[in-house]
Protein backbone atom coordinates (compact mmCIF):
# COMPACT_ATOMS: atom_id res chain seq x y z
CA UNK A 1 0.00 0.00 0.00
CA UNK A 2 1.30 3.35 -0.77
CA UNK A 3 2.21 5.96 2.23
CA UNK A 4 -0.62 8.39 0.90
CA UNK A 5 -3.21 5.40 0.94
CA UNK A 6 -1.72 4.45 4.15
CA UNK A 7 -2.62 7.87 5.29
CA UNK A 8 -5.84 8.34 3.95
CA UNK A 9 -7.04 4.71 5.69
CA UNK A 10 -5.61 5.71 8.88
CA UNK A 11 -7.38 9.17 8.84
CA UNK A 12 -10.82 6.96 7.91
CA UNK A 13 -10.31 4.84 10.86
CA UNK A 14 -9.96 7.99 13.51
CA UNK A 15 -13.03 9.62 11.37
CA UNK A 16 -15.27 6.66 12.42
CA UNK A 17 -13.89 5.96 15.44
CA UNK A 18 -13.83 8.99 17.23
CA UNK A 19 -17.41 9.73 15.40
CA UNK A 20 -19.39 6.70 17.40
CA UNK A 21 -18.79 4.57 20.21
CA UNK A 22 -22.29 3.05 20.15
CA UNK A 23 -22.98 0.00 17.97
CA UNK A 24 -23.95 -2.88 19.21
CA UNK A 25 -21.75 -5.89 19.01
CA UNK A 26 -19.99 -9.05 20.93
CA UNK A 27 -17.54 -7.72 23.07
CA UNK A 28 -15.97 -11.35 22.50
CA UNK A 29 -14.19 -11.10 19.43
CA UNK A 30 -11.32 -13.63 19.07
CA UNK A 31 -8.29 -11.69 18.11
CA UNK A 32 -6.68 -15.47 16.85
CA UNK A 33 -8.39 -15.53 13.77
CA UNK A 34 -8.69 -11.38 13.19
CA UNK A 35 -9.31 -9.76 9.47
CA UNK A 36 -6.51 -9.16 7.57
CA UNK A 37 -5.82 -5.78 8.65
CA UNK A 38 -2.46 -3.79 9.22
CA UNK A 39 -0.90 -3.63 13.35
CA UNK A 40 -0.62 -0.01 12.34
CA UNK A 41 -3.91 0.76 11.70
CA UNK A 42 -5.44 -1.67 14.33
CA UNK A 43 -3.05 0.65 16.60
CA UNK A 44 -4.63 3.69 15.41
CA UNK A 45 -8.32 2.37 15.67
CA UNK A 46 -7.60 1.22 19.75
CA UNK A 47 -5.95 4.59 20.69
CA UNK A 48 -8.99 6.27 19.06
CA UNK A 49 -11.69 4.01 20.40
CA UNK A 50 -10.11 4.27 23.99
CA UNK A 51 -9.80 8.23 23.33
CA UNK A 52 -13.23 8.39 23.00
CA UNK A 53 -14.46 6.40 25.33
CA UNK A 54 -12.08 8.20 28.05
CA UNK A 55 -12.70 11.37 26.92
CA UNK A 56 -16.25 11.42 25.57
CA UNK A 57 -17.89 9.38 28.13
CA UNK A 58 -16.38 8.58 31.17
CA UNK A 59 -15.03 12.40 31.21
CA UNK A 60 -18.23 14.25 31.67
CA UNK A 61 -19.27 11.58 34.28
CA UNK A 62 -16.35 12.34 36.32
CA UNK A 63 -16.25 15.81 35.99
CA UNK A 64 -19.53 16.32 37.09
CA UNK A 65 -18.53 13.35 40.07
CA UNK A 66 -15.38 15.33 40.39
CA UNK A 67 -17.53 18.75 41.13
CA UNK A 68 -15.03 20.30 38.50
CA UNK A 69 -18.43 21.41 36.20
CA UNK A 70 -22.69 21.36 37.10
CA UNK A 71 -25.72 21.00 35.04
CA UNK A 72 -26.89 24.53 33.68
CA UNK A 73 -30.23 25.33 35.20
CA UNK A 74 -31.73 26.09 32.00
CA UNK A 75 -31.00 22.73 30.34
CA UNK A 76 -30.67 18.98 31.01
CA UNK A 77 -28.41 16.70 29.55
CA UNK A 78 -26.91 15.88 32.58
CA UNK A 79 -29.19 15.34 35.29
CA UNK A 80 -28.70 11.62 36.02
CA UNK A 81 -24.88 12.66 36.70
CA UNK A 82 -25.57 15.46 39.00
CA UNK A 83 -28.38 13.23 40.68
CA UNK A 84 -26.19 10.21 40.75
CA UNK A 85 -28.87 8.13 39.22
CA UNK A 86 -26.61 6.33 36.58
CA UNK A 87 -28.88 2.82 35.56
CA UNK A 88 -27.02 0.31 33.85
CA UNK A 89 -28.75 1.10 30.34
CA UNK A 90 -28.13 4.78 30.67
CA UNK A 91 -25.77 4.95 27.39
CA UNK A 92 -23.03 6.01 28.89
CA UNK A 93 -22.50 3.50 30.79
CA UNK A 94 -23.95 0.40 28.50
CA UNK A 95 -22.14 2.19 25.37
CA UNK A 96 -18.90 3.22 26.54
CA UNK A 97 -18.62 -0.52 28.40
CA UNK A 98 -19.09 -2.06 25.07
CA UNK A 99 -17.06 0.02 23.07
CA UNK A 100 -13.53 0.15 24.98
CA UNK A 101 -14.15 -3.81 24.94
CA UNK A 102 -15.22 -3.81 20.70
CA UNK A 103 -13.99 -0.93 19.61
CA UNK A 104 -10.77 -0.39 22.00
CA UNK A 105 -9.29 -3.31 23.31
CA UNK A 106 -10.59 -6.09 20.78
CA UNK A 107 -8.36 -4.55 18.37
CA UNK A 108 -5.61 -4.23 20.63
CA UNK A 109 -5.73 -7.79 21.50
CA UNK A 110 -5.51 -8.70 17.93
CA UNK A 111 -2.67 -6.09 17.65
CA UNK A 112 -0.80 -7.35 20.59
CA UNK A 113 -1.30 -10.92 19.38
CA UNK A 114 0.26 -9.91 15.91
CA UNK A 115 3.18 -8.56 16.80
CA UNK A 116 3.93 -10.85 19.25
CA UNK A 117 4.23 -13.65 17.00
CA UNK A 118 6.20 -11.70 14.97
CA UNK A 119 8.58 -10.94 17.95
CA UNK A 120 8.05 -7.14 17.31
CA UNK A 121 8.87 -6.38 21.26
CA UNK A 122 8.55 -2.44 20.58
CA UNK A 123 5.19 -2.57 19.20
CA UNK A 124 3.96 -5.55 22.31
CA UNK A 125 5.01 -2.95 24.60
CA UNK A 126 2.84 -0.17 23.46
CA UNK A 127 -0.06 -2.99 23.07
CA UNK A 128 0.47 -3.83 26.60
CA UNK A 129 0.43 -0.02 27.89
CA UNK A 130 -2.77 0.39 26.25
CA UNK A 131 -4.05 -3.26 27.38
CA UNK A 132 -3.15 -2.59 31.16
CA UNK A 133 -4.65 1.13 30.81
CA UNK A 134 -8.07 0.41 29.89
CA UNK A 135 -8.54 -2.80 32.10
CA UNK A 136 -7.21 -0.38 35.15
CA UNK A 137 -10.38 2.14 34.03
CA UNK A 138 -12.70 -0.88 33.55
CA UNK A 139 -11.95 -2.49 37.07
CA UNK A 140 -12.04 0.89 38.99
CA UNK A 141 -15.19 1.91 37.44
CA UNK A 142 -17.03 -1.48 36.56
CA UNK A 143 -15.64 -3.39 39.16
CA UNK A 144 -15.27 -7.16 38.38
CA UNK A 145 -14.97 -7.97 35.00
CA UNK A 146 -14.06 -9.75 31.87
CA UNK A 147 -10.35 -10.28 31.26
CA UNK A 148 -9.09 -13.93 30.88
CA UNK A 149 -11.88 -15.07 28.65
CA UNK A 150 -12.67 -11.64 27.22
CA UNK A 151 -11.76 -12.14 23.78
CA UNK A 152 -12.19 -15.78 22.90
CA UNK A 153 -15.27 -15.30 20.96
CA UNK A 154 -17.37 -18.27 19.52
CA UNK A 155 -15.13 -20.50 21.95
CA UNK A 156 -16.26 -18.29 25.34
CA UNK A 157 -20.19 -16.51 25.17
CA UNK A 158 -20.18 -16.86 28.64
CA UNK A 159 -16.52 -15.66 29.82
CA UNK A 160 -15.99 -15.58 33.00
CA UNK A 161 -16.25 -12.60 35.05
CA UNK A 162 -12.43 -12.01 36.71
CA UNK A 163 -11.79 -10.23 40.40
CA UNK A 164 -10.72 -7.23 40.42
CA UNK A 165 -7.48 -7.87 42.34
CA UNK A 166 -6.83 -10.51 40.00
CA UNK A 167 -6.94 -8.78 36.50
CA UNK A 168 -4.68 -5.47 38.50
CA UNK A 169 -2.14 -8.92 39.03
CA UNK A 170 -2.34 -9.73 35.52
CA UNK A 171 -1.87 -6.33 33.88
CA UNK A 172 0.89 -5.51 36.23
CA UNK A 173 3.01 -8.57 35.43
CA UNK A 174 1.84 -7.63 31.45
CA UNK A 175 3.48 -4.42 31.67
CA UNK A 176 6.44 -5.39 33.58
CA UNK A 177 7.06 -8.35 31.16
CA UNK A 178 6.53 -6.03 28.22
CA UNK A 179 9.15 -3.24 29.71
CA UNK A 180 11.44 -5.78 29.85
CA UNK A 181 11.44 -6.96 26.23
CA UNK A 182 14.46 -5.96 24.03
CA UNK A 183 13.06 -2.96 21.84
CA UNK A 184 16.02 -1.73 20.32
CA UNK A 185 15.09 -3.53 16.69
CA UNK A 186 11.37 -1.40 16.95
CA UNK A 187 11.33 0.75 14.05
CA UNK A 188 9.90 4.14 14.21
CA UNK A 189 9.32 4.75 10.75
CA UNK A 190 6.65 1.73 10.39
CA UNK A 191 4.59 3.33 13.61
CA UNK A 192 4.80 7.47 13.23
CA UNK A 193 1.98 7.63 11.93
CA UNK A 194 -0.35 5.61 12.86
CA UNK A 195 0.85 5.83 16.66
CA UNK A 196 -1.44 8.84 17.38
CA UNK A 197 0.15 9.28 21.11
CA UNK A 198 3.89 9.32 20.66
CA UNK A 199 4.15 9.09 16.99
CA UNK A 200 6.16 5.95 17.15
CA UNK A 201 8.98 6.99 20.03
CA UNK A 202 9.50 3.77 21.41
CA UNK A 203 11.40 5.97 24.23
CA UNK A 204 8.07 7.96 25.07
CA UNK A 205 5.90 4.41 26.04
CA UNK A 206 8.37 3.04 28.26
CA UNK A 207 8.27 6.04 29.88
CA UNK A 208 4.04 5.73 30.16
CA UNK A 209 4.64 2.41 31.01
CA UNK A 210 6.97 2.97 34.14
CA UNK A 211 4.20 5.81 35.06
CA UNK A 212 0.98 3.85 34.12
CA UNK A 213 3.21 1.21 36.24
CA UNK A 214 3.17 3.44 39.11
CA UNK A 215 0.06 4.29 39.03
CA UNK A 216 -1.28 0.96 39.40
CA UNK A 217 0.79 0.25 42.45
CA UNK A 218 -0.22 2.79 44.28
CA UNK A 219 -3.71 2.86 43.49
CA UNK A 220 -3.71 -0.58 45.27
CA UNK A 221 -1.54 0.68 47.83
CA UNK A 222 -3.94 0.26 51.32
CA UNK A 223 -5.18 -3.19 49.90
CA UNK A 224 -1.94 -5.11 49.59
CA UNK A 225 0.49 -2.89 51.16
CA UNK A 226 3.38 -5.42 51.24
CA UNK A 227 3.24 -5.97 47.27
CA UNK A 228 3.12 -2.09 46.86
CA UNK A 229 5.89 -0.93 48.92
CA UNK A 230 8.27 -3.38 47.87
CA UNK A 231 7.75 -3.19 43.65
CA UNK A 232 7.52 0.97 44.52
CA UNK A 233 10.70 0.58 46.13
CA UNK A 234 12.41 -0.95 43.44
CA UNK A 235 10.63 1.33 40.75
CA UNK A 236 12.04 4.34 42.53
CA UNK A 237 15.55 2.73 42.91
CA UNK A 238 15.33 1.73 39.34
CA UNK A 239 14.78 5.71 38.46
CA UNK A 240 17.22 7.27 40.66
CA UNK A 241 19.85 5.14 38.86
CA UNK A 242 18.46 6.41 35.29
CA UNK A 243 18.00 2.54 34.29
CA UNK A 244 14.59 3.44 33.71
CA UNK A 245 12.69 6.67 33.10
CA UNK A 246 9.01 7.77 33.90
CA UNK A 247 7.12 10.70 31.50
CA UNK A 248 8.74 14.18 31.13
CA UNK A 249 6.08 14.96 28.57
CA UNK A 250 2.34 15.04 28.47
CA UNK A 251 0.93 11.27 26.93
CA UNK A 252 -1.77 12.84 24.72
CA UNK A 253 -3.96 12.70 21.67
CA UNK A 254 -3.60 15.87 19.62
CA UNK A 255 -4.80 15.54 15.96
CA UNK A 256 -7.76 17.17 16.21
CA UNK A 257 -9.58 18.95 13.79
CA UNK A 258 -12.31 21.89 13.51
CA UNK A 259 -14.24 20.22 11.50
CA UNK A 260 -18.01 17.73 12.16
CA UNK A 261 -16.95 14.39 13.19
CA UNK A 262 -13.10 14.97 13.69
CA UNK A 263 -12.53 17.12 16.77
CA UNK A 264 -12.04 16.19 20.14
CA UNK A 265 -14.63 13.75 21.07
CA UNK A 266 -15.64 15.56 24.33
CA UNK A 267 -16.01 18.83 22.23
CA UNK A 268 -18.00 16.94 19.28
CA UNK A 269 -20.01 15.42 21.89
CA UNK A 270 -21.21 18.05 23.88
CA UNK A 271 -20.92 20.80 21.55
CA UNK A 272 -21.45 20.28 18.53
CA UNK A 273 -23.52 17.35 18.01
CA UNK A 274 -25.37 18.30 20.94
CA UNK A 275 -25.53 22.06 19.07
CA UNK A 276 -25.12 23.85 22.43
CA UNK A 277 -22.86 25.43 24.77
CA UNK A 278 -25.04 25.50 27.64
CA UNK A 279 -24.94 22.11 29.23
CA UNK A 280 -21.86 22.49 31.46
CA UNK A 281 -21.26 24.80 33.88
CA UNK A 282 -18.43 25.13 36.70
CA UNK A 283 -19.26 24.05 39.82
CA UNK A 284 -18.99 25.79 42.98
CA UNK A 285 -16.69 23.49 44.66
CA UNK A 286 -13.48 24.19 42.27
CA UNK A 287 -14.19 27.58 41.52
CA UNK A 288 -14.07 28.04 45.55
CA UNK A 289 -10.67 26.68 45.55
CA UNK A 290 -9.33 27.95 42.50
CA UNK A 291 -10.17 31.41 43.85
CA UNK A 292 -9.80 31.22 47.64
CA UNK A 293 -6.03 30.56 46.60
CA UNK A 294 -5.83 32.93 43.91
CA UNK A 295 -4.99 29.82 41.37
CA UNK A 296 -4.32 31.67 38.31
CA UNK A 297 -5.39 28.32 36.17
CA UNK A 298 -8.91 29.50 36.49
CA UNK A 299 -8.76 31.19 33.43
CA UNK A 300 -7.16 28.44 31.27
CA UNK A 301 -10.26 26.34 33.06
CA UNK A 302 -13.43 28.39 32.83
CA UNK A 303 -14.76 31.02 30.69
CA UNK A 304 -15.80 33.99 33.00
CA UNK A 305 -19.36 35.77 32.41
CA UNK A 306 -18.76 39.72 33.15
CA UNK A 307 -15.73 39.10 33.99
CA UNK A 308 -16.75 36.95 37.35
CA UNK A 309 -16.51 33.74 38.07
CA UNK A 310 -19.20 32.17 39.56
CA UNK A 311 -20.06 28.38 39.57
CA UNK A 312 -22.89 26.02 40.37
CA UNK A 313 -24.14 24.39 43.02
CA UNK A 314 -24.14 20.53 42.54
CA UNK A 315 -27.80 19.85 42.17
CA UNK A 316 -29.22 23.28 41.20
CA UNK A 317 -30.36 22.37 37.94
CA UNK A 318 -33.46 23.21 38.64
CA UNK A 319 -33.62 26.37 39.73
CA UNK A 320 -35.99 28.63 38.01
CA UNK A 321 -34.44 30.83 35.61
CA UNK A 322 -36.82 34.08 36.87
CA UNK A 323 -33.91 33.79 39.25
CA UNK A 324 -31.38 33.47 37.26
CA UNK A 325 -30.28 31.86 33.89
CA UNK A 326 -27.17 30.36 34.13
CA UNK A 327 -25.38 30.79 31.04
CA UNK A 328 -25.39 34.52 31.55
CA UNK A 329 -23.92 34.60 35.04
CA UNK A 330 -22.19 31.16 35.91
CA UNK A 331 -18.62 30.54 34.27
CA UNK A 332 -18.10 27.52 31.45
CA UNK A 333 -14.96 25.13 30.78
CA UNK A 334 -13.65 25.89 28.40
CA UNK A 335 -13.83 23.21 25.90
CA UNK A 336 -12.15 23.69 22.13
CA UNK A 337 -12.62 21.13 18.67
CA UNK A 338 -8.68 20.61 19.00
CA UNK A 339 -7.66 20.43 22.57
CA UNK A 340 -5.40 17.43 23.40
CA UNK A 341 -7.01 14.41 25.00
CA UNK A 342 -4.17 13.47 28.18
CA UNK A 343 -4.22 9.71 29.14
CA UNK A 344 -1.44 11.18 31.29
CA UNK A 345 0.00 14.33 32.10
CA UNK A 346 3.60 14.64 33.20
CA UNK A 347 1.78 16.96 35.88
CA UNK A 348 0.00 13.75 37.11
CA UNK A 349 3.50 11.80 36.35
CA UNK A 350 5.38 13.78 39.25
CA UNK A 351 2.64 14.17 41.37
CA UNK A 352 2.53 9.84 41.18
CA UNK A 353 5.68 10.29 42.30
CA UNK A 354 5.95 12.62 44.83
CA UNK A 355 3.31 10.32 46.21
CA UNK A 356 5.45 7.07 46.24
CA UNK A 357 8.47 8.76 47.49
CA UNK A 358 6.00 10.30 50.21
CA UNK A 359 4.73 6.55 51.41
CA UNK A 360 8.21 5.44 51.39
CA UNK A 361 9.00 8.72 54.47
CA UNK A 362 10.80 10.75 51.94
CA UNK A 363 9.54 13.61 52.38
CA UNK A 364 12.35 15.86 50.66
CA UNK A 365 11.80 13.96 47.54
CA UNK A 366 8.12 14.12 48.03
CA UNK A 367 8.40 17.59 48.13
CA UNK A 368 10.39 17.67 45.00
CA UNK A 369 8.15 15.94 42.74
CA UNK A 370 5.62 17.98 43.80
CA UNK A 371 6.62 21.11 43.11
CA UNK A 372 7.71 19.59 39.68
CA UNK A 373 4.20 18.32 39.35
CA UNK A 374 2.23 21.64 40.10
CA UNK A 375 4.79 23.69 38.13
CA UNK A 376 4.44 21.47 34.96
CA UNK A 377 0.43 21.66 35.52
CA UNK A 378 0.83 25.68 35.26
CA UNK A 379 3.20 25.79 32.44
CA UNK A 380 0.72 23.20 30.68
CA UNK A 381 -2.20 25.62 30.81
CA UNK A 382 -0.32 28.28 30.22
CA UNK A 383 -0.48 30.11 33.48
CA UNK A 384 1.80 32.17 35.44
CA UNK A 385 2.10 30.07 39.08
CA UNK A 386 3.99 33.57 40.83
CA UNK A 387 4.76 32.38 44.80
CA UNK A 388 2.37 29.81 45.18
CA UNK A 389 4.84 27.22 46.05
CA UNK A 390 5.72 29.16 48.93
CA UNK A 391 2.62 30.56 49.66
CA UNK A 392 -0.86 28.21 49.30
CA UNK A 393 0.34 25.85 47.46
CA UNK A 394 3.60 25.07 49.54
CA UNK A 395 4.10 21.49 50.11
CA UNK A 396 2.83 21.35 53.84
CA UNK A 397 5.66 20.20 57.20
CA UNK A 398 3.26 18.67 58.79
CA UNK A 399 1.80 15.22 59.13
CA UNK A 400 1.79 12.46 56.37
CA UNK A 401 -2.28 12.96 56.01
CA UNK A 402 -1.80 16.69 55.50
CA UNK A 403 0.55 16.39 52.52
CA UNK A 404 -1.11 13.44 50.85
CA UNK A 405 -3.95 15.58 50.77
CA UNK A 406 -1.96 18.46 49.28
CA UNK A 407 -0.42 15.27 46.55
CA UNK A 408 -3.97 14.66 45.54
CA UNK A 409 -5.75 17.94 45.93
CA UNK A 410 -3.21 18.98 42.75
CA UNK A 411 -3.81 16.21 40.76
CA UNK A 412 -7.91 17.17 41.38
CA UNK A 413 -6.77 20.84 40.08
CA UNK A 414 -4.69 19.03 37.24
CA UNK A 415 -7.61 17.02 35.68
CA UNK A 416 -10.02 19.37 35.50
CA UNK A 417 -8.09 20.33 32.29
CA UNK A 418 -9.50 18.60 29.16
CA UNK A 419 -12.59 16.69 31.31
CA UNK A 420 -10.20 14.22 32.78
CA UNK A 421 -12.56 15.08 36.23
CA UNK A 422 -12.96 10.70 36.25
CA UNK A 423 -8.93 9.99 37.27
CA UNK A 424 -9.55 12.32 40.10
CA UNK A 425 -12.55 10.72 41.07
CA UNK A 426 -11.18 7.42 41.02
CA UNK A 427 -8.25 9.17 43.67
CA UNK A 428 -11.31 10.51 45.80
CA UNK A 429 -12.75 6.93 46.33
CA UNK A 430 -8.89 5.89 46.99
CA UNK A 431 -7.91 8.81 49.12
CA UNK A 432 -10.82 10.59 50.56
CA UNK A 433 -9.25 13.77 49.03
CA UNK A 434 -11.14 16.21 48.22
CA UNK A 435 -12.82 15.96 51.17
CA UNK A 436 -16.40 15.97 51.83
CA UNK A 437 -18.20 19.20 53.32
CA UNK A 438 -19.51 18.84 56.55
CA UNK A 439 -22.24 21.34 55.79
CA UNK A 440 -23.97 20.02 52.66
CA UNK A 441 -27.01 19.96 54.35
CA UNK A 442 -26.90 23.63 55.21
CA UNK A 443 -26.06 24.73 51.74
CA UNK A 444 -28.65 26.01 49.70
CA UNK A 445 -29.12 25.65 45.83
CA UNK A 446 -27.78 28.27 43.78
CA UNK A 447 -24.74 29.70 43.78
CA UNK A 448 -24.06 31.32 46.81
CA UNK A 449 -21.96 29.44 49.01
CA UNK A 450 -22.17 30.09 52.82
CA UNK A 451 -19.08 31.56 54.97
CA UNK A 452 -18.76 28.95 57.04
CA UNK A 453 -18.23 26.48 53.84
CA UNK A 454 -14.83 25.65 53.59
CA UNK A 455 -13.45 25.54 49.58
CA UNK A 456 -12.72 23.19 47.51
CA UNK A 457 -14.89 20.16 49.85
CA UNK A 458 -17.71 18.63 47.91
CA UNK A 459 -21.22 19.09 48.81
CA UNK A 460 -23.39 16.06 48.02
CA UNK A 461 -25.44 17.29 45.87
CA UNK A 462 -29.22 19.06 46.49
CA UNK A 463 -30.64 16.49 43.72
CA UNK A 464 -28.82 13.45 45.13
CA UNK A 465 -30.19 9.90 45.22
CA UNK A 466 -28.02 8.32 46.93
CA UNK A 467 -28.68 8.53 50.64
CA UNK A 468 -26.31 11.45 51.42
CA UNK A 469 -23.12 9.27 50.19
CA UNK A 470 -21.27 10.45 47.31
CA UNK A 471 -21.05 7.53 44.25
CA UNK A 472 -17.79 5.42 44.12
CA UNK A 473 -18.17 3.42 40.52
CA UNK A 474 -20.52 2.71 38.12
CA UNK A 475 -23.31 0.39 38.16
CA UNK A 476 -22.71 -3.22 36.01
CA UNK A 477 -23.58 -2.69 32.28
CA UNK A 478 -27.34 -4.31 31.30
CA UNK A 479 -25.29 -5.90 28.04
CA UNK A 480 -22.76 -8.38 30.36
CA UNK A 481 -25.67 -9.34 32.90
CA UNK A 482 -28.35 -9.92 29.89
CA UNK A 483 -25.81 -12.12 27.74
CA UNK A 484 -23.26 -13.68 29.94
CA UNK A 485 -24.61 -16.28 32.19
CA UNK A 486 -21.74 -15.48 34.88
CA UNK A 487 -22.80 -11.73 35.25
CA UNK A 488 -26.14 -13.58 36.70
CA UNK A 489 -25.49 -12.25 40.76
CA UNK A 490 -25.39 -8.31 39.20
CA UNK A 491 -29.22 -8.48 38.24
CA UNK A 492 -29.94 -8.87 41.60
CA UNK A 493 -28.86 -5.81 43.19
CA UNK A 494 -29.87 -2.60 42.61
CA UNK A 495 -28.21 0.19 40.70
CA UNK A 496 -28.01 2.58 43.46
CA UNK A 497 -26.31 0.17 45.12
CA UNK A 498 -24.18 -0.88 42.79
CA UNK A 499 -22.79 2.83 42.68
CA UNK A 500 -21.95 2.63 46.61
CA UNK A 501 -19.85 -0.49 46.48
CA UNK A 502 -16.18 -0.32 47.00
CA UNK A 503 -13.76 -1.48 44.49
CA UNK A 504 -11.39 -4.48 45.21
CA UNK A 505 -8.79 -1.57 46.03
CA UNK A 506 -10.76 0.55 48.56
CA UNK A 507 -11.04 -1.13 52.15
Amino acid sequence: MKNSMKKLYAFICIVLLLSSCDKFLDINENPNFPTDVSDELLLTSSIAAVTNVYAADWGVIGSFWSQHWAQNNTSSQYKIYESYSLSSNSNAIEASYRAMYVDGLSDNEIFLKKVEANQNWGAYLIGAIIKAYGFQYLVDLYGNVPYSEAFLGSEKLNPVIDKGDKIYASIYTLLKTALSKDVSHFVTENYALNDIIFHGNIDDWAAFGQSLRLRILLRQFDANTSFATTEITKLLADMEAESIYLLDKDASVSNFEDTDSKSNPLYESDQRQLNTTNNLKACATLISYLQANNDTRIASLFRPVGGRYYGLIPGSYEVPSVEFEAPTLIASPILTPTMPVHWMTYAESELLIAEAYLRLGKVAQAKEHYENGVTASFERMGNEIGDLLTGAYAFPESDFNTQLKAIIMQKWVDAADGGRGIESHIERVRTGYPEESAISNQIEVGYILPNNYIPGTLIYSKKGMTGGILPRRFPYPDSEMNFNSNAAEYKALADADVILQKVWWKK
